[in-house]
């Protein structure tokens, strides 16, 4: 049973867009937990921004992500909600995934060592989900919070995220870098700046805090985000058509299309083209169009189907070996180089490649058919999942629709990206990853805790903070 408490955000629901009124001082949060909360808000406020230059943070083999994780743990327990995480349809599932990840991974502990460790976290990870779950029901005034906190965060990012991403190419030989690494601060890569990208454009849609200034460099810098890193492109290209058709905003809509077309056609008609320091490709409208085709046709480009067909040639192999080859039930494990051992490597000596440029993939090649059964299983459900709880609250009235529709566009973003980069085994990715599944997640579990008496979208209350 979930406390009488799970009440007050039903009363005071979580608002996408909208500036919400001041929390209540007098909710008073067990202190560890709310150290907590800051703490694991902050982590992903810098992975953001600072990305690999933030995770790369510690001494080696202790980073930000390991002291994350240190407390972690304790607050999973500290909130005592593991049980009732459990009992859910989705509980069920992360733990039958996680416990086949574990049999994948026993058998190569001692081969591999510490390798099978590291390549373990691309589950291992989900401890954030457990714990962001469990803060939910815990303390129910926190999906509340987060969006207060994320709202500022768009403010922020939608300045200081182009920044940062356009410093990591335009001055990645100026930066510091961190010592006896390669690593500079900060450093963003494409794919990583498009999915934060889709999330903060998600909210601004809603309502969020926008003018038309926002919403022109945003796109703007999406347009040069397009020319340089497909990957992130379509990640927030499906994330942004899908928010667009489940919470259309007619006014906002054709401001962002005027914004954008004419952009693009001052671009073409000034013929404006650039090839930024240590850049990959040339920044031009041709390109971006020519990026967009690649994803689904072949390209006249030999740079973008090279590396497509690459990673095409990579991915039939991992197919092969396990849905009709000797790894069907458990893969290769953990702690192999898969580049190495598949014939795929194109990293250095110093940090060479470990796993396909696809993390679902690298689920299939490591934990086999089952492994990755349970990870499609997984996450199926959690999306439905959100999808009906935000046709639900969305039926009664209730502004709780817009946060699930938030955190649904934000997943839709980070797996699209997954599949075209080495994405969730890392900490920039995997622990934002985890927390908004685990949000989700813990949404989920309130929503359902109230029945549609106490959700009721006619009060003035649930009409006040509507959306």
């Amino acid at each position: 049973m979930i406390p009488n408490r799970a009440s007050a955000v039903l009363d005071h629901p979580p608002r996408v867009g909208s500036r919400p009124e001041r929390v209540p001082r007098i909710v008073v949060w067990p202190r560890f937990l709310k150290f907590y909360v800051a703490v694991h808000g902050l982590w992903f406020v810098l992975y953001a921004l600072l990305g690999k230059g933030f995770a790369y943070a510690g001494w080696a083999p202790f980073f930000v992500s390991e002291f994350l994780l240190l407390f972690a743990i304790p607050a999973l327990i500290a909130t005592r909600r593991v049980r009732l995480l459990v009992t859910t349809p989705i509980g069920a599932i992360l733990v039958c995934f996680l416990l086949w990840q574990v049999f994948c991974l026993a058998p190569y502990l001692d081969l591999y060592g510490v390798d099978a460790l590291r390549d373990s976290v691309i589950w291992a990870y989900a401890i954030f989900a457990w714990v962001a779950a469990a803060l939910v029901v815990r303390l129910p005034r926190s999906a509340e919070i987060l969006m207060q906190r994320y709202r500022r965060f768009t403010g922020v990012y939608i300045f200081l995220g182009p920044a940062a991403w356009l410093t990591t190419i335009y001055l990645r030989d100026w930066l510091p870098i961190w010592p006896g690494t390669s690593v500079s601060i900060p450093l963003i890569k494409g794919g990583e700046y498009g999915v934060h990208l889709a999330g903060v454009f998600a909210f601004v849609v809603q309502g969020g805090p926008a003018s038309h200034v926002w919403l022109a460099l945003l796109i703007l810098v999406e347009e040069l985000l397009g020319m340089s890193n497909r990957g992130g492109l379509l990640a927030f290209l499906c994330a942004a058509t899908f928010i667009v058709v489940l919470r259309p905003r007619a006014r906002r809509l054709i401001t962002i299309t005027f914004v954008g077309l004419t952009l693009l056609l001052t671009m073409d008609a000034l013929d404006i083209r650039f090839t930024p320091l240590g850049a990959p490709r040339e920044m031009s409208v041709d390109v971006l169009s020519n990026s967009l085709i690649s994803v689904f046709v072949d390209s006249q480009r030999f740079d973008l189907e090279g590396t497509k067909g690459w990673r095409l040639t990579w991915w039939r192999r991992i197919w092969d070996y396990t849905f009709d080859g000797p790894y069907f039930w458990s893969g290769k494990g953990y702690g192999i180089n898969l580049a190495d051992s598949d014939g795929f490597q194109v990293g250095t000596r110093d940090e060479p490649l470990r796993s396909p440029h696809n993390s679902h993939l690298t689920f299939l090649a490591r934990s086999g058919v089952p492994g990755f059964l349970l990870w499609l299983l997984l996450q199926g459900t959690w999306a439905i999942s959100m999808l009906r709880a935000h046709f639900r609250a969305r039926r009664l009235g209730s502004p709780w629709s817009g946060l699930f529709a938030w955190l649904l566009t934000y997943w839709i973003a980070f797996v699209v990206e997954a599949g075209f980069d080495v994405s969730l085994e890392g900490p920039m990715m995997g622990v934002p990853f985890w927390t908004v599944f685990g949000l989700g997640w813990g949404s989920l579990i309130l929503l359902k805790a109230r029945t549609s008496e106490t959700f009721l979208a006619g009060s003035r209350e649930a009409d006040a903070y509507r959306t």
